[in-house]
This record gives C-alpha cells, sequence and structure tokens, in this order.
C-alpha cells in the first residue's frame, strides 16, 4: 500500500515526519504480523531525505525504535529494518498506550511538516485503556497536550478490527481508514 500522490519530475516533495505503529499483540501471529511488517519494511525503504520517523510497536506494553523521530539516512533506514525484522507477536492489546506515546513523540519535531501515523492493529483494545470513547479522548488530550496536529491512517488487518475505533481514530485525526483481510 503506498500513501501518496502520483509524482512526476515536477511534483514537489514534501518532508514528512512518519510513525508507524504496529500492534504485536497476540492475535497477530501468523500473516498478519508478516503483513504488517512488511508494510512497515515498504514504507521505510521509501522514505526520503528531510523525512523523519520512528516505529512503534505494542502489546501489553510499548516500545520504540527510538526514543525521537529519527532523521532519515540510509543508517537508521537498516538499523529500523533489523528492529522491524526482530518483531515478534504476543501478549494483549494496548491501543490507548502506542497511541498517545506516538502523539507525544511529535512535540518534538518540526511543525511545518506533514506529522502522519500509520497504525496497523487485528484487534479491538485489551489492555490500558480499553473504550472507544475513552482512546479518543486519550488521542484528543495528547493532541492538544503537544500542540500539534496529526493525520492518522489506520489499517485494520483482519476480521476482528474495531471497525468503529479505527473509523472514528481516521476521520478525527485528518486521516483514512482501510482494512485488510489477511
Amino acid at each position: 500500500l503506498i500513501i501518496e500522490p502520483e509524482s512526476s519530475v515536477n511534483t514537489e516533495v514534501i518532508e514528512k515526519n512518519f510513525t508507524l505503529i504496529i500492534d504485536r499483540s497476540g492475535s497477530m501471529s501468523g500473516n498478519k504480523i508478516v503483513q504488517a511488517k512488511d508494510a512497515a519494511t515498504f514504507i521505510v525503504q521509501n522514505l526520503n531525505l528531510g523525512d523523519k520517523f520512528n516505529i512503534v510497536d505494542f502489546s501489553s506494553d510499548v516500545t520504540s525504535f527510538a526514543t525521537t523521530h529519527q532523521d532519515y539516512s540510509i543508517t537508521n533506514e537498516n538499523q529500523a529494518l533489523a528492529y522491524i525484522d526482530d518483531i515478534t507477536a504476543g501478549g494483549s492489546t494496548n491501543i490507548s498506550e502506542a497511541l498517545t506515546i506516538a502523539i507525544e513523540q511529535f512535540g518534538a519535531v518540526d511543525q511545518d511538516k506533514a506529522n502522519i501515523i500509520l497504525f496497523f492493529t487485528d484487534g479491538a483494545a485489551t489492555a490500558g485503556e480499553t473504550s472507544t470513547g475513552g482512546i479518543l479522548q486519550a488521542v484528543s488530550e495528547e493532541i492538544l497536550l503537544n500542540e500539534t496536529n496529526v493525520f492518522l491512517f489506520t489499517f485494520g488487518v483482519g476480521a476482528s478490527a474495531n471497525e468503529a475505533l479505527l473509523t472514528l481514530l481516521a476521520q478525527d485525526n485528518n486521516g483514512l481508514v482501510n482494512f485488510i483481510e489477511p
């Protein structure tokens, strides 16, 4: 999946701040985690000079490639690809903490760039804040707290994805939602 307009020699490349969020809960095992990792790998391999990026992965706990967005470089690309390769599925689904940690990181980047989150998950929240309203409120509060704006693109992987939550997250945050069958 490519999220960018068709380019030509006259197309201006817009610098971006990217965060890829990958659900690595137990229900993502098998083909679903492979799909999410393949998508993240493709995106990292297609970043441009001037872009900043980070990868947040979550299950019961939340970890990330770096504590802040990293400048795109071949070295950082290679390190990120190794990080993605090491992601394995297991644990619960802590959507709220993954989103708040990802949004918090945008407070420290250049606000003149587009702040983009690509969020890959297969299920409903089972850890942290689990209600749709609570997760939406946590995201809204984190955006206000960090005085930032994000474009949140959500990707539901498989039949068990919380369609209402993923749709509202995207609609409320300048994004789009897409559901992918494994």
